[in-house]
C-alpha cells in the first residue's frame, strides 16, 4: 500500500563523508537495522534533518509499527478531506519548522502536503545556492532561528541567498519590511503554485 510520511533523517558520518537517509527505513548506510524494507521516495527538507517520504509498498504491519514513533507523521489516505487533527498537526509541524498558523477547518491534507513539499523544495534551493558560496550546509533556520524569528535576524549574505532562491522560482520581488520567518516560509511553500509534485510515480 502507498503511504506518505514525515520522518526524521538518520545521519551517518564516516571516512567517506556525511550521509543522510530516512530513519526507520532501510538505506545504504543504515546504522540501526533491522529497518522497514520497501520501495520509497524521499525529499529532504534542505539541510534540516526531516524528510517527506512516499512509501510505495509498505506492509500494514510496518505502517502500524512506524506510526508508533512520536517523530513520525502519517498523512491519511484521503488527502482531499479537511484536516481533522489540527492540534496534532500544529504541534508536530511547528516543532520541525513548518508553519501551520495559516490552516483553517477547511484546509485539506492535500493543501498541507503541497505547502510542505513546496517549502522543502525552497529550502533545498536555498541550501544549494548558499553552498555555492562556501561549500557548507545552510538553512534559513541556522543560528537558532525559529519560525517566529524575523527577517532582520538573517545576515546580509543570508538575505542575498534567500532572495536568489526566490528569484530562481521566478519570484522577482524581494522581501520588504521585517516579516517573521513563518510568513516567509509559508510564501515559499506557495511558490510552486498549481504545478504538480511528482514522487516516484505519485502525483499530488
Amino acid at each position: 500500500m502507498l503511504k506518505i510520511y514525515l520522518v526524521p533523517m538518520e545521519v551517518v558520518v564516516d571516512e567517506g563523508g556525511t550521509h543522510r537517509g530516512a530513519e526507520y527505513f532501510k538505506w545504504r548506510y543504515d546504522s540501526n537495522p533491522p529497518s522497514i524494507d520497501c520501495r520509497y521516495n524521499l525529499m529532504y527538507y534542505g539541510f534540516i534533518n526531516i524528510g517527506l517520504l512516499v512509501a510505495h509498498n509498505i506492509t500494514p504491519a510496518d505502517h502500524a509499527a512506524l506510526i508508533l514513533h512520536a517523530d513520525v507523521y502519517a498523512f491519511p489516505d484521503n488527502l482531499d478531506q479537511p484536516i481533522t487533527d489540527k492540534a496534532t498537526i500544529d504541534a508536530f509541524f511547528e516543532a520541525i519548522k513548518f508553519p501551520t498558523d495559516w490552516t483553517t477547518p477547511s484546509t485539506t491534507y492535500r493543501e498541507l502536503l503541497r505547502k510542505t513539499a513546496g517549502l522543502i523544495q525552497f529550502n533545498q534551493r536555498y541550501g544549494g545556492i548558499a553552498a555555492q558560496t562556501d561549500g557548507l550546509p545552510h538553512s534559513i533556520f541556522d543560528n537558532g532561528r525559529t519560525l517566529d524569528s524575523n527577517w532582520n535576524t538573517l545576515s546580509a549574505q543570508e538575505k542575498i541567498w534567500f532572495e536568489a532562491a526566490l528569484a530562481s522560482f521566478g519570484f522577482s520581488q524581494g522581501v520588504s519590511g521585517n516579516p517573521k520567518l513563518r510568513s516567509l516560509a509559508k510564501q515559499a511553500g506557495d511558490l510552486w503554485g498549481g504545478l504538480p509534485f511528482y514522487m516516484g510515480g505519485f502525483t499530488f
